[in-house]
C-alpha cells in the first residue's frame, strides 16, 4: 500500500546543508565530508550506510546538536528554518526540528513518562490544557498510554523508545529526525508508529528523516534514499530486501546437563510483577531466540538467568548453582551478558582495554584470550580503533565491542539483549555467525531480538513472551506456525517467505 503524499509543499527548504565537513576533536579523519542536502516540507528521506559511517553524526548536524555539544573542526554550513545552526541556540532550532536519538536514555531529562513528554511543552509555556491534550495524543500515537504514570527507570528499552518518540511528536516540529527508531521496538509497534507518522505527514506536511538499517518496512512510503559512506552523502537506489544466509543446522551436545534450568519463576521490580510462572531449560549447543512485545518480560528473564534479579518465587539454576545463593561475580565467569544499552557496560579507557577487561579481571588474560580478542576486533572492524576511547565509537561499533569483550573469556552461556541494534546487514551476519559458532562449540546462546529474519535463519528454538508469561516454547518453525495460528501476525512469517 502506497501512503498519500502530504497536502502541502513549499519551495523553500526547512534544512539546507552546504559543503559540510566535520571532524571531532582529536579524531584523525573527518566524520562528515562535503555533505550537501536539502529537506523540504513533506519530504520523506531514508538514510542508510554501514555502521560507523557517519549517519548519527549527520543526524546531530541536521538538528544542530553537533555544533552545540561537540568540539571539532567545521567548514560549510547548516541552515535550519533560516537560522545558522552553528550560531543559533538549540531551543530556537528545536522549534523547527525534533531528533529522536538512537539511545533514548541520552535524551531523557525527567524521571517519569508523563513528565518526559511534557518537558518540552512546559518549557514553551503552553497552556496546561493544551499540554494535557498533547501528552494524551502523543502517547496514543505510539501506543503507550498505559505507560504515562510509569518511572522511566522501570521501562523496557522498547518502552523507553516509545516515550522518546512521543516527546518529539508532542512538540510538533516541522522536521522529525529518527535515528534507528525501530531498534528496540517490536514489529507491531514499528508498524503502528510509522502508520501514524504517515497520517501526520499527510495532514500537516511535516518532513521525516529516518536513519535505518532495516528499510523493508519503509518502502510503502516511497521515500528518497540517501547513503552515507565514510562520511560522504550520496543519492542511492532503494536497498534490496534484507536477507541473511541460511546457517548450518544446530549441533546439540547429546546427554549433557542443562546449562540453565528455570522452574516456576515469578519475578519483578519494586512490587511490580513482570514474569509469571516461567519454566524452561537451556542445553549446551542451543541457539535460542527470545521474542515478544515491548515490556513482555524478555530482559527480566535474562537478568534472572545471571542472578542480577532474584526470583520472588521459583528457582533459577545456572550450571548447577542456585542464583539465590551464588554471587553474580561467580556466575559471570561462565555466563556472559550483553546489555541492551552498550554504554551500561563500558568501563575502560581504550577499545583494547575494554575488550580484555573481563579476562584480565578474572586473571585469565593468557595467550589464547589475547588471540581471541585480536581476531574479534579485526573481524568487527575495530582493530584500527584499539587505542581510542570506547565512547568515540558509533552505537553499532559499541555493540560489537560489547560482544568481543564477552567472548574474550569464552563463557558457556551467552545472554544477549538486542545485540543487533545499530548493525548493518554485513555486521549483523558477522555477529550471528560468531554466535552460531559458539553454539556449535557447545556454548548456549540466548538472544533477545525483534528480527524475524535473524530468528528464522539462525535460532533453532524460539521463546515467545506475552504479558510476562512464556506462551510459546518450540523449535523455530513450529513456534512461528503456532504464532500464526494464535493470530500474532507481526511475528509469523510464512514458511519460505
Amino acid at each position: 500500500m502506497r501512503h498519500p503524499s502530504p497536502v502541502t509543499r513549499h519551495p523553500l527548504p526547512l534544512i539546507h546543508v552546504s559543503d559540510l565537513t566535520f571532524r571531532f576533536q582529536g579524531a584523525q579523519t573527518e566524520a562528515l565530508r562535503r555533505v550537501n542536502l536539502s529537506i523540504a516540507p513533506g519530504d520523506f528521506v531514508v538514510i542508510t550506510g554501514p555502521s560507523g559511517s557517519g549517519k548519527s553524526t549527520l543526524a546531530l548536524a541536521l538538528s544542530g546538536y553537533l555544533f552545540a555539544q561537540f568540539d571539532g573542526e567545521t567548514s560549510g554550513s547548516v541552515v535550519i528554518g533560516g537560522m545558522d545552526a552553528r550560531e543559533t541556540p538549540i531551543y530556537d532550532l528545536a522549534e523547527v526540528v525534533g531528533l529522536v536519538q538512537q539511545n533514548p536514555e541520552a535524551q531523557f531529562c525527567t524521571l517519569t513518562a508523563r513528565d518526559e513528554v511534557a518537558f518540552g511543552l512546559e518549557n514553551r509555556c503552553l497552556p496546561r490544557a493544551e499540554i494535557r491534550e498533547r501528552i494524551a495524543w502523543a502517547l496514543d500515537v505510539v501506543g503507550a498510554r498505559e505507560l504515562e504514570g510509569r518511572a522511566l527507570a522501570t521501562l523496557s528499552g522498547g518502552e523507553k523508545q516509545k516515550i522518546a518518540i512521543a516527546a518529539m511528536l508532542a512538540a510538533r516540529p516541522q522536521v522529525l529526525i529518527f535515528d534507528e527508531p525501530t531498534s528496540n521496538l517490536d514489529p507491531a509497534a514499528t508498524a503502528d508508529i510509522f502508520a501514524a507518522i504517515a497520517r501526520i505527514r499527510a495532514e500537516s506536511g511535516v518532513a521525516v528523516v529516518v536513519i535505518e538499517h532495516k528499510t523493508d518496512y519503509l518502502r510503502a512510503f516511497a521515500p528518497r534514499y540517501l547513503r552515507v559512506a565514510e562520511g560522504e552523502l550520496a543519492e542511492s537506489a532503494p536497498p534490496p530486501p534484507v536477507t541473511l544466509p541460511a546457517c548450518a543446522p544446530p549441533r546439540h551436545v547429546n546427554g549433557a546437563a542443562p546449562l540453565a534450568e528455570v522452574r516456576g519463576l515469578h519475578a519483578g521490580y519494586n512490587g511490580r510483577a513482570v514474569l509469571h510462572d516461567v519454566s524452561l531449560s537451556i542445553a549446551p549447543g542451543e541457539f535460542v531466540a527470545v521474542m515478544g512485545d515491548n515490556g513482555a518480560g524478555k530482559t527480566t528473564l535474562l537478568r534472572c538467568l545471571l542472578g542480577l534479579l532474584k526470583p520472588r518465587q521459583g528457582h533459577v539454576t545456572i550450571l548447577g548453582q542456585d542464583t539465590q545463593r551464588a554471587p553474580v561475580s561467580q556466575l559471570a565467569r561462565e555466563v556472559g551478558f550483553v546489555f541492551q544499552n552498550p554504554d551500561h557496560q563500558l568501563f575502560a579507557e581504550s577499545v583494547w582495554e575494554e575488550a580484555t577487561f573481563a579476562p584480565r579481571n578474572f586473571g585469565a588474560l593468557d595467550e589464547a584470550a589475547v588471540s581471541r580478542v585480536e581476531a574479534l576486533l579485526a573481524q568487527s572492524g575495530l582493530a584500527h580503533r584499539r587505542a581510542e576511547h570506547p565512547y568515540r565509537l558509533s552505537y553499532g561499533q559499541k555493540r560489537r565491542l560489547n560482544l568481543a569483550s564477552i567472548l574474550s573469556y569464552a563463557p558457556r552461556l551467552l545472554l544477549l539483549d538486542e545485540i543487533l541494534i545499530g548493525q548493518d546487514p554485513e555486521n549483523a551476519e558477522f555477529l550471528l555467525s560468531v554466535l552460531r559458532e559458539r553454539a556449535a562449540a557447545g556454548s548456549a546462546v540466548v538472544m533477545i531480538n525483534h528480527s524475524l529474519e535473524a530468528t528464522r535463519r539462525y535460532a533453532d528454538r524460539l521463546l515467545f513472551f506475552a504479558g510476562g508469561r512464556l506462551i510459546v516454547d518450540a523449535p523455530t518453525d513450529a513456534a512461528f506456525a503456532e504464532l500464526r495460528a494464535r493470530g500474532w501476525r507481526h511475528y509469523a512469517p510464512e514458511a519460505g517467505a
